[in-house]
């Protein structure tokens, strides 16, 4: 015969006091499995203080916090000294396509990659959760522009014409339907960048009459941001929907130490009702292809790339992640490059681009081009969360180090902010922002999506020279209540 046990469900404020029982759950206690987490320093991710107690996980969900006692036949979890906090989400992520590679992800308390960012539509939004279902941690998707342009006007480098606009915004709805966060654009990169505002307002007005918002990896990170930020603000102010910066940066000497202008922009907006959020990861330097060095699309001159160089620092700040044409330069700068062959860096540059235009290679920089005291100034702000613009596997260190990093630099280490502020941009932040309104808290209803790390010790280990080297300190991750394994 099956056995029945009665639970009351608790939950502790911000005082460790019981304010009074939520709910009377009847388990089915030898069908549904039951995990208690005893002992441990609970960040709820409200942004409130930390406070001893206890969480109990039954079947997917968090069925109870507060000073619990455990179950016959239950799960213990002895989680002294370490900290519990609801999974983390990764706020730009590349993740889905490296399932095979989560591990370095699982490894940082990332349980939800907020994915189908900078444009990129590979399929369907239907088809790309279809294809995530079963993964280790798990996916949400925006429709991407760039992908929704590819299918409907193949190679075509131009502005779009008003019907090939609403067929994308065919798409782009039954992306909507199928679950899709909002709409995501590439504006740096091709096909993305031949797009016009009022192009993007239009589709814009799509996603957000089904509650979705838009997403931008801007035109411009270096010269052009401020008219970059107002773009992407007139698109959620006319397109009607919330909007929000990925990895926010000021990627060029010219704008170093204008994060408070970038801020004062944004600010005003929201003062002014308008949503705009945004995420970064915790590096001074960014990956991606040679060509966003330059807005310029003439890649064939020397004066172009002269001129680019000089923007980050020259070419010492410029590392080959990947180039299959010559994986010998892989690892090292333009700089060490250029003393090896006899040759100057922009003759390089012109080289790589072409080499690997038109799908004939593959080609990927790291470029040191930001400073710490803009990262700290955009950290600070209560509506920037946090990222790893990653993958498993990849060539920045961002994708097996982001979570931790800032865990461990920036909260133990430099003080720059509370745990529990941290959490909350980790946590509770990206949740309301992309309406994922069943986790981001440990609170008994949701779903037991969690982490236990110790903050003594959480830290990250990847590098430019190593950047799969895995995070330290993430001791149990659970997602939707099963445990990972790692």
């Amino acid at each position: 015969m099956s056995t029945f046990r009665i639970m009351r469900t608790v939950y502790l404020d911000r005082f460790g006091q019981t304010q009074g029982v939520i709910s009377c759950v009847v388990l089915l206690a030898l069908a549904v499995p039951s995990v208690l987490l005893d002992n441990g320093i609970v960040v709820d991710g409200t942004g409130r203080a930390a406070f001893m107690g206890d969480v109990r996980i039954v079947g997917d969900k968090i069925t109870a916090v507060g000073n619990l006692q455990p179950l016959p036949n239950e799960e213990v979890i002895d989680a002294a000294g370490l900290t519990i906090a609801p999974g983390f989400i990764d706020a730009h992520s590349h993740a889905d396509g490296t399932l095979d590679k989560l591990e370095s992800q699982l490894r940082q308390g990332i349980t939800t990659g907020i994915c189908g960012q900078d444009g990129g539509r590979p399929d369907t939004v239907k088809n790309q959760k279809e294809k995530t279902r079963f993964a280790d941690m798990r996916f949400e998707f925006f429709s991407g522009h760039g992908g929704l342009r590819q299918t409907v006007m193949r190679n075509a480098m131009r502005k779009a014409a008003p019907f090939e606009v609403r067929a994308m915004a065919r798409l782009l709805e039954e992306d909507m339907q199928a679950g899709a966060l909002g709409l995501s654009t590439g504006l740096e990169y091709e096909p993305g960048h031949f797009a016009s505002t009022e192009e993007l307002i239009t589709l814009a007005r799509v996603a957000g009459k089904d509650r979705g918002m838009y997403i931008s990896h801007m035109r411009d990170e270096s010269h052009q941001v401020r008219e970059s930020i107002d773009e992407l603000i007139r698109i959620s102010t006319e397109g009607r929907l919330p909007g929000h910066v990925s990895h926010m940066k000021l990627g060029v000497a010219a704008v170093w130490g204008k994060a408070p202008e970038v801020i004062a922009l944004i600010n005003l907006a929201r003062v002014r009702g308008h949503r705009i959020t945004a995420d970064v990861y915790p590096y001074l330097f960014w990956q991606s292809t040679i060509r966003v060095l330059t807005a310029s699309k003439d890649y064939a001159s020397a004066e172009v790339w002269k001129a680019a160089l000089s923007d980050v620092g020259g070419p010492r700040n410029v590392r080959l992640a990947e180039y299959s044409p010559e994986p010998s330069w892989v690892g090292k700068t333009l700089e060490q490059i250029a003393i090896d062959t006899g040759r100057d860096a922009p003759s390089l540059i012109i080289e790589i681009v072409a080499r690997t235009s038109g799908g004939k290679g593959k080609e990927m920089v790291l470029v040191t081009a930001m400073t710490e005291r803009d990262l700290t100034t955009f950290m600070k702000q209560p509506w920037v969360m946090f990222s790893t613009d990653g993958w498993g596997g990849g060539a920045h260190p961002r994708s097996a180090g982001s979570f931790p990093r800032i865990l461990a630099r920036y909260v133990r280490d430099q003080k720059l902010l509370s745990l529990e502020e941290a959490i909350r941009k980790m946590t509770s932040l990206p949740a309301e922002t992309f309406n994922l309104r069943d986790r981001g808290l440990v609170k008994p209803g949701l779903s037991a999506d969690l982490v236990l790390f110790d903050s003594k010790t959480i830290q990250d280990t990847a590098t430019p020279e190593n950047p799969t080297s895995m995070a330290k300190g993430v001791k149990h991750v659970f997602v939707r209540g099963k445990r990972t394994s790692f």
